[in-house]
């Protein structure tokens, strides 16, 4: 009965802070939602002194019944690293809900807790597309099925979230799998190693005698001994 009631009571939470957020957010174009949603986030993730922490610890959430109120003290046992996170096993699109909550249903402490899971969560997910990026590159020379799976996962985040990226984000990496580009070819689908390329320099033995990746691939690195690095 206890499970059930915590339950409802949750739902019941998301559904007043996803109104309160539409309607917060109503009318905003692409850029000011970006910066209301980076505020949100610096808000959240507050420093963790004394003084903050206290003062964190000390939000109720708003209706503060029994679930909500035992919800408000797992999170802050979590921010203060005694217990694991309250909101794991939730859906992304119910921790953007949480984060984003500025109506005072959820603590700051609940936002804080919902955004580390799913940063949490991002990362683990960007760790592990990356390794299958390097895969691809590695037996194809190109990265066109690591592009379409990021499209994947970016469609599948909550809205909130695809705002927090630029606007033509999606239509980007679309144009990046029709061209099916290969970096090792230097040339678009299967077309053969253009000249200068990784493959037309190992082919042919034309490494210089010292070799700048980030220079070969045009990637452009500050120069640090201009201002006193070493």
């Amino acid at each position: 009965m206890a499970d059930n009631t915590t339950i409802s009571t949750l739902a019941g939470r998301l559904s007043a802070a996803a109104e309160h957020t539409s309607t917060r957010l109503q009318g905003l174009d692409h850029q000011a939602l970006q910066d209301q949603l980076i505020a949100d986030d610096r808000k959240v993730f507050y420093e963790l002194d004394a003084a903050h922490k206290s003062a964190a610890a000390q939000q109720v959430p708003q209706p503060e019944d029994k679930a909500s109120a035992s919800s408000a003290t797992a999170a802050t046992d979590f921010v203060n690293g005694k217990k694991t996170n309250p909101f794991a096993g939730l859906s992304r699109e119910q921790l953007s809900t949480i984060s984003h909550d500025e109506s005072g249903t959820f603590t700051i402490n609940e936002r804080r807790a919902a955004a580390t899971q799913a940063y949490r969560e991002e990362e683990a997910w960007r760790q592990q597309v990356v390794s299958q990026a390097m895969q691809e590159y590695n037996s194809t020379g190109k990265m066109t099925k690591f592009f379409g799976s990021v499209l994947d996962h970016f469609n599948a985040l909550p809205p909130l979230e695809q705002a927090t990226y630029p606007e033509n984000y999606a239509s980007d990496l679309q144009d990046k799998i029709k061209l099916d580009f290969n970096y090792y070819n230097h040339s678009a689908g299967d077309a053969g190693p253009t000249p200068g390329s990784i493959a037309d320099i190992t082919n042919n033995n034309l490494f210089p005698a010292k070799l700048d990746l980030f220079e070969l691939l045009g990637v452009k690195l500050k120069d640090w001994t201009s201002q006193g690095g070493s």
